[in-house]
């Protein structure tokens, strides 16, 4: 599972192509400074990348969301941008480590059950899924998949390694992440998913695009069925961090302001779990047909052995 960090994107300069305005990137303060703050985007990990790494970058991702975005002391720091009355809320946290790369939260009411919405989120479903969510998705190309268990006796943890391009946005152009996506393991009836972007030699930036960074993790409950319409339903809640411009150590270009990753993040961030929420009201709604369908079948093929059997007596004898 993994997915939603789809939202604004832009273009890398490169010397081949002539810079644009767009394209000028904020000098950082040297590392001289007294007051430097050392940006870190994505998880640094050797060129042999195994699967032991990629799961310490996750492992690494994961504390420090628990410690920073769902810590107890920042529960009220939490800031709503868009609410809607059918259950869509979309949130962002300015943590004090990084003021310029907020969390946001995106937390929903989806119809079908856990594994409906596990399964639409999944990497292997995304070129169905992502363009349905977000007109800039430019597809995936999936890098190695890898497994680790954490510790002796627990279940191997499945993760994906992949590479997510986006297309062109107004003035900007094209990013790219670099990533690994993580399931993780089921605790107390919530499956658990992460992503976080991965800094390696054997993947280094490529011409034509911004190296964006993102990181998240993901819960799904289940929910009780619509007392209504008897709908299955799950609550998806992704919390996630997204720096669309290059920020790390000799990054170039790029620079989307802030603030209107800001000013946009709850409106997109609501459509795309609307648009979700809608696709998965269709599949679910074929699931269930289906079923249906094949229940149907089974109980005519059981009517037509009653009416045959008595026809046909000596049959094994």
């Amino acid at each position: 599972g993994g997915g939603l960090q789809n939202i604004l994107f832009g273009i890398r300069k490169d010397k081949a192509t002539a810079p644009t305005v767009f394209d000028k990137q904020p000098k950082h303060a040297s590392s001289s400074s007294s007051d430097a703050v050392t940006i870190e985007r994505g998880k640094q990990i050797s060129s042999r990348v195994t699967g032991e790494e990629l799961y310490e970058a996750y492992k690494q991702i994961r504390e420090e969301y628990k410690t920073r975005a769902m810590s107890s002391e920042y529960t009220k720091r939490w800031d709503v941008l868009k609410k809607t009355n059918d259950g869509i809320e979309i949130s962002m946290l300015q943590h004090p480590s990084d003021p310029n790369c907020p969390y946001v939260r995106m937390t929903a009411t989806m119809p079908g059950d856990i594994e409906d919405v596990w399964n639409f989120l999944e990497l292997d479903s995304w070129e169905q899924t992502m363009p349905k969510m977000d007109p800039f998705y430019g597809g995936l190309t999936v890098l190695g998949k890898y497994t680790h268990r954490p510790s002796p006796g627990r279940q191997p943890v499945s993760m994906v390694l992949a590479k997510k391009r986006t297309k062109r946005i107004v003035m900007y152009g094209k990013r790219d992440f670099t990533f690994v996506s993580v399931s993780d393991v089921q605790s107390g009836g919530v499956w658990v998913s992460g992503t976080v972007s991965i800094v390696t030699p054997k993947f280094p930036r490529e011409r034509g695009y911004v190296r964006a960074f993102q990181d998240s993790v993901a819960f799904y409950e289940a929910l009780p069925d619509d007392a209504k319409i008897g709908e299955p339903r799950s609550r998806l809640t992704i919390v996630c961090r997204i720096d669309l411009n290059d920020s790390a150590e000799g990054g170039k270009g790029g620079a989307i302001p802030m603030w209107f990753y800001v000013k946009t993040i709850g409106s997109s961030g609501a459509l795309s779990m609307n648009n979700m929420r809608s696709e998965l009201r269709k599949r679910v709604a074929e699931k269930l047909a289906a079923a249906r369908e094949r229940k149907a079948l089974q109980g005519q093929r059981r009517v037509l052995d009653e009416r045959t059997c008595p026809l046909i007596p000596w049959v094994g004898m």
